[in-house]
Formats: C-alpha cells, structure tokens, sequence
C-alpha cells in the first residue's frame, strides 16, 4: 500500500525552515525554471540563494522536466572596482587595466532579500517585476527554450 505524503504547510515565518526550496516558473514563449533556497530568515524577510536544476526527463530537443538541486549554488558576476571586490570578499575572475584605471570581473553568491508573503499554505517571494517564487512541491517542473 502506498502513502502519499503531504508537503508541510508554511503558514508563517515560525514555519519557514533554513533550506526550504522555492520555485520560480516564468516566460513568454517559453518556460524558465528557477529554483532558491531560504539561507536566512528575519520576522518578515527571507533571504534566499539562487540554486541549479537536475535534468530529469527530456520531453523534446527544446524541452524537459527538472528538479531543484540545493547543492548547486550558482553565483553571478559583475564588472567593481579592485577595491569593491576586495572589500566585498568576491572572487576576482578577470582585470582590465586602462592607464591608472583598474576594474575587475568578479563573481559572489547570487543572493537576495524579499519580504515574505503566505498564502495556502506555501511561502510566496516576488523575484522582479516579472516572476515570483513559492514552495516547491518537490516534483519535476516543466521546462522549455528556443535552441
């Protein structure tokens, strides 16, 4: 006999536990997955890093089921000043050296804060102005591109 198991409700920040998954479905055209993980809570603000994706299943050359993978922390990356990136603790990748003027390419964690909202029993972010993330059912997500 088998059982299902019921994800556990997040009704409220005493519920949100380090680690929990967020997924994030948007596109036009299209459809991107994004997964997060909760790295750090307050009374009404979760802080949450960006995380990769296991390919499951491919659906067709321009489609395929994924799932989060909380061990995959991905990481973004901009052009600072030598002393930016330094004070900041970010990797420096590349430098480029214009007469007295310096600038590196460094990469840090892609991590961001968002106020939290609760709402049938999932926790809901607003990623940007054109997606938002809520609890992952930890089930395989759809997913397509142009290639």
């Amino acid at each position: 006999m088998s059982q299902v198991l019921e994800a556990k409700k997040i009704n409220s920040m005493a519920d949100v536990e380090i680690g929990h998954i967020l997924c994030s479905s948007w596109g036009y055209g299209q459809t991107n997955i994004n997964y997060y993980k909760v790295i750090k809570k307050t009374a009404a603000m979760v802080e949450i890093r960006a995380i990769g994706q296991k390919l499951v299943e491919r659906d067709s050359s321009m489609s395929e089921y994924v799932v989060a993978d909380a061990d995959n922390e991905l990481f973004d990356s901009a052009w600072f000043s030598r002393e930016e990136a330094v004070a900041k603790g970010y990797e420096i990748v590349r430098e480029y050296v214009e007469g007295d003027k310096a600038s590196v390419y460094a990469r840090f964690a892609a991590i961001s804060k968002h106020k939290a909202q609760f709402s049938n029993g999932k926790l809901y972010v607003r990623i940007n102005s054109f997606s938002s993330a809520s609890s992952w059912d930890g089930e395989k997500d759809f997913q397509s591109h142009w290639n």
